[in-house]
């Protein structure tokens, strides 16, 4: 109770005089989010390349396109348990530290794949210690910026997701261009150099805020500060323990789940889909362009309209949108409808992303967001892990992918209702 108190008496002098001191961190709060953004940009962006390095390496390792994809399921769940890890670690001793190191990590890895000749290696070095890196590549991140808004964290955190579509459509064609000159052996190489040379300083821009920050718009008016999305850490800071045993965390998880269950059903299959309607493979691939689109405006935008109109109902209208998609794509046989299907849906999946995150943080507070966010994290990876491989034995079986759409359907209506119902836990923790 004495530390929680001397909490709020610092804060109270503090805000007495804004002046320098809030000016200086709303300048850090913004520095710290460029720096997400940056980051997340040049590792995801490298990451969604694998695509582009499977034709080159099967053709000429002679290996099936089954084994080779392979190490991407991997990554996945390796992706998912050091998400957990690399949040706790954030928690405990910072972002950037971690985020530096794991950096190092993930470059090591792209860069070990130069010497494969045996699938083991590929799996190693790329679902092993790329998995384990890209552990700190979004929960850190994400976590920082949490610490460091309160009334734009919706937006904040948009921004800094939207570095997942920004890399998607940026850094793929690249790699395919470097490929073409230097084959995809040196292209690995290449990554690297790039993950090192950019991501260490902004990784080591990354750092939690000493106290709970001044945002940009913030005074020390009491009208200010009631009506703003300000989170008490004496009264909403849940623990990890805490956090998993309450009904909210369960209903939230669950919504994630769905969301990417779906979400990488579609973005996997989407192309081949259309292809089985005569599509060619140049204007099909153009679809997961207009996806990545959709994503960086649904995160930024839908994720700064959350700030204003709340949480519940920008999530309840992207999993309305998101299901409407899915059920449209039984009847979608043009390429027009796709492209449209595709923007929309990058749309919708976008704007949830930070929505979750910081309904996260207002249900349970920002002291242990990295790891809480790290197992909403894994939740979601392991969503994606099954219905990936689910809609192409579904295919398989029946030649088709339309069962396996009304399979991610009815798993998304179970979430859209639950987005009406979900709520903060009733009592907060009590600290001692």
């Amino acid at each position: 109770m004495e530390r929680n108190s001397l909490y709020l008496m610092e804060n109270c002098n503090s805000a007495k005089s804004p002046g320098l001191e809030e000016k200086n961190n709303s300048k850090q709060a913004w520095v710290v989010m460029a720096a997400g953004f940056f980051l997340v940009f040049i590792l995801y962006g490298t990451y969604y390349c694998f695509s582009v390095f499977l034709k080159p390496m099967t053709a000429e390792l002679g290996w099936s396109r089954a084994m080779t994809s392979g190490a991407l399921s991997l990554y996945m769940v390796v992706h998912g348990i050091f998400s957990i890890i690399m949040g706790t670690l954030s928690d405990k001793y910072g972002p950037h530290k971690v985020v530096a190191g794991s950096t190092i990590l993930t470059a090591l890895g792209y860069m070990l794949i130069y010497f494969v000749s045996a699938p083991w290696h590929l799996y190693l070095f790329f679902g092993i210690f790329v998995g384990a890196g890209m552990g700190a590549a979004y929960v850190p991140p994400i976590s920082a910026v949490t610490k460091w808004f309160t009334a734009r964290r919706g937006l904040a955190l948009g921004i800094v997701g939207a570095g997942v579509g920004a890399g998607q459509m940026v850094i793929p064609p690249l790699m395919t261009w470097i490929i073409s000159i230097f084959g995809w052996r040196s292209a690995f190489i290449i990554i690297g150099i790039i993950i090192i040379v950019s991501g260490i300083p902004a990784a080591l821009m990354l750092k939690n805020p000493d106290q709970n920050p001044f945002d940009e718009k913030q005074t020390d008016s009491a009208e200010n500060d009631a009506g703003s999305d300000i989170i008490k850490p004496v009264s909403r800071d849940f623990t990890v323990r805490e956090t998993v045993k309450t009904l909210s965390f369960a209903l939230l998880l669950y919504i994630f789940i769905a969301m990417i269950f779906g979400v990488a059903m579609v973005t996997t299959h989407l192309v081949a889909h259309m292809q089985d309607f005569n599509i060619d493979p140049v204007p099909a691939a153009f679809a997961m362009t207009l996806i990545g689109a959709g994503g960086m405006l649904g995160r930024i935008f839908l994720g700064g309209a959350a700030d204003k109109i709340g949480t519940r109902m920008i999530l309840s209208a992207c999993l309305g949108l998101l299901l409407s998609l899915l059920l449209l794509l039984f009847f979608a046989e043009s390429l027009w409808l796709f492209y449209v299907i595709a923007a929309l849906f990058g749309l919708s999946y976008g704007g949830m992303v930070p929505v979750i995150i910081k309904m996260s943080s207002d249900f349970f507070g920002v002291k242990y967001s990295g790891t809480i966010y790290g197992i909403l994290i894994f939740g979601a990876t392991v969503g994606g892990a099954a219905g990936v491989p689910l809609a192409g034995y579904i295919y398989d079986v029946t030649g088709r992918y339309s069962p396996a759409f009304l399979v991610a359907g009815l798993i998304l209506a179970v979430a859209f209702i639950i987005s009406f119902i979900i709520k903060a836990p009733e009592k907060a923790p009590v600290f001692v």
